[in-house]
């Protein structure tokens, strides 16, 4: 792992053992999974994030292959060192070459670690990435909070970030079942003034949703937890959902 840094200290971290180790010592075991809990503090990574009720349903959730076309889209845009932020259970992370991915959530990490045994995960927060200044070629950011200050330092000069976002039109059939008003997405980039946004791409597709997968896609969005049980309950009343899929990928440079 020659990326990572000790998130104690910022030293290098080493391969010594079944452990990381920086010079002044400070020592991290690897699971059983082949992860490494970079997390600090009171939150050890199983109390934050995704329960493992939910982590899992969503692993099996996007197995099936409904966001194929955002995966198959940012897979050809990766090259050399990888990083990916908040990566979940890792299922964008279809890399033949050096790939990091991190999130809060012990348990992601875990699910990530168990289906990509190829690539190098770690729990850690977002906050404050235990990654070398100007190391990653390539950073993949899917639908989590945007911290422009660390994601300008990880970058190398000639670096890449792909932040995602979901389309004005992402899920919309969704929105006019449940909702009297539906309102469509606003496509805005994230504010920053340390990085370059380069360009704007849009990626569309149409899936068919079973009944017993629409409540856990559903919960996969920000507006799930703003959402009264009787409207949620709307979804119950049908056997399936042809459902727009739709992604804004902002590309920048530093």
């Amino acid at each position: 792992m020659s990326i990572l840094i000790c998130p104690v200290c910022g030293e290098k971290l080493n391969k010594t053992g079944n452990s990381l180790k920086c010079t002044a010592n400070h020592s991290f075991d690897f699971s059983k999974e082949g992860y490494v809990n970079l997390l600090l503090g009171s939150k050890n990574g199983d109390k934050t994030g995704d329960s493992k009720e939910s982590a899992r349903a969503r692993h099996t959730l996007l197995a099936k292959g409904y966001y194929n076309c955002l995966k198959n889209y940012l897979k050809e845009k990766m090259h050399g060192t990888v990083l990916d932020i908040c990566c979940g259970e890792g299922y964008y992370d279809d890399y033949d070459g050096e790939l990091y991915g991190f999130d809060i959530s012990k348990e992601m990490i875990r699910l990530a670690s168990k289906s990509k045994k190829e690539n190098n995960y770690f729990v850690a927060n977002l906050s404050s990435i235990p990654i070398e200044s100007e190391s990653v070629d390539t950073a993949l950011h899917l639908f989590a909070p945007f911290n422009e200050k660390e994601f300008s330092r990880i970058l190398k000069t000639d670096g890449t970030l792909y932040s995602v976002v979901g389309g004005e039109n992402h899920l919309w059939e969704m929105k006019e079942l449940i909702y009297d008003t539906p309102y469509k997405n606003d496509e805005e980039p994230p504010k920053t003034e340390k990085l370059r946004l380069m360009s704007k791409t849009k990626i569309t597709d149409k899936v068919k949703i079973p009944k017993e997968d629409l409540k856990t896609l559903f919960s996969m969005t920000p507006y799930f937890y703003r959402t009264s049980e009787n409207n949620k309950a709307k979804l119950d009343h049908v056997t399936e959902l042809e459902l727009t899929v739709e992604f804004i990928v902002f590309e920048y440079n530093i």
